[in-house]
């Protein structure tokens, strides 16, 4: 099995994931597949973030965080996400050997595959995308961080905790975590970016790329703390916005600037210094919006864009 793939040693597997695992056969496939695969889905995650994750306890969840990403991620397994489609399970066994190859995807084209070797003990390995990711790992990890201190001296705001997780529908997403927003950064994007990263010589653009999905978090994050969509919205309307003006809203800000605010910080980045943000301030629309939709995000995209005065410190 190790000589028909490319495999690399990720390490041991203990206690409650090898009982698991053992419990997996052909009756349990034949009547509870959905289920079986679910849980190999679950296991194939946790064992992936921590492999990420093991060397950057920074970003890594405490005890009580996991509870939270980890509910977070079954409940999307559940219902955002297709198990039959995108987790696959073939296991062989020879002799008192059992041998379980496992493919989670989060798209068509980025997955990650895991084998795990049983006999007395049960050993894990992974495929080359995974190790590169990890080989990866330190120059996207400070790449995160010194946006978020760029962000957060630009916009004038305390940044928020950051956390690996591993939910697969995801690139990222706030959380609420003991009633703080807590940016959560899906294991996901580090393997969606890992072949940029392996350039090394990074660009502007590469950069970008490599940092949308911090910046588009922290986005929400700023609306949100600013209290910008209500304040605008009701001075723009005399209401207060519904849930769904107020989604909409906050999909639209981000959206649109995004891309403008990741290349600004690139350029920091790159640079020590940007050349400012363009003042086009059309919008990135996906949907059909409100006139109320688009006169308040276009006010707050337009007060966001001024505070991107070229400076980066």
């Amino acid at each position: 099995m190790l000589s028909s793939h490319s495999w690399s040693y990720g390490g041991r597997l203990r206690g409650e994931s090898t009982v698991n695992l053992g419990l997996i056969n052909a009756l349990a496939l034949l009547f509870n597949r959905q289920r079986v695969k679910l849980r190999v889905a679950l296991l194939t995650l946790d064992i992936i973030l921590n492999l990420l994750g093991s060397g950057y306890p920074r970003f890594m969840p405490s005890d009580e965080e996991y509870a939270v990403i980890a509910r977070d991620t079954e409940e999307a397994l559940m219902k955002d996400y297709d198990v039959d489609k995108y987790v696959t399970l073939d296991i062989t066994r020879e002799g008192h050997e059992r041998t379980y190859v496992i493919t989670v995807s989060a798209s068509p084209s980025l997955m990650a595959e895991l084998m795990i070797m049983c006999h007395h003990d049960c050993e894990y390995y992974v495929d080359e995308r995974i190790i590169t990711a990890r080989n990866n790992a330190n120059a996207y990890f400070q790449l995160v961080a010194r946006t978020l201190s760029i962000l957060g001296r630009v916009f004038n705001i305390g940044v928020p905790r950051v956390l690996l997780v591993h939910n697969p529908t995801i690139y990222g997403k706030v959380l609420i975590i003991n009633e703080n927003e807590v940016i959560a950064l899906s294991i996901w994007d580090l393997l969606r970016i890992t072949d940029i990263v392996s350039r090394g010589d990074l660009t502007v653009n590469d950069i970008s790329d490599i940092i949308d999905t911090v910046v588009h978090e922290f986005l929400h994050y700023l609306l949100d703390s600013q209290c910008l969509i209500t304040s605008t919205f009701m001075e723009m309307t005399k209401r207060i916005p519904s849930v769904v003006d107020y989604g909409i809203i906050h999909e639209l800000i981000a959206w649109t600037l995004a891309p403008r605010v990741s290349s600004y910080v690139a350029e920091c980045i790159r640079y020590g210094y940007a050349s400012g943000a363009s003042t086009d301030n059309r919008l990135v629309i996906q949907y059909p919006i409100k006139r109320r939709h688009l006169l308040t995000a276009r006010k707050i995209i337009d007060e966001l864009l001024g505070r991107l005065d070229g400076s980066c410190e």
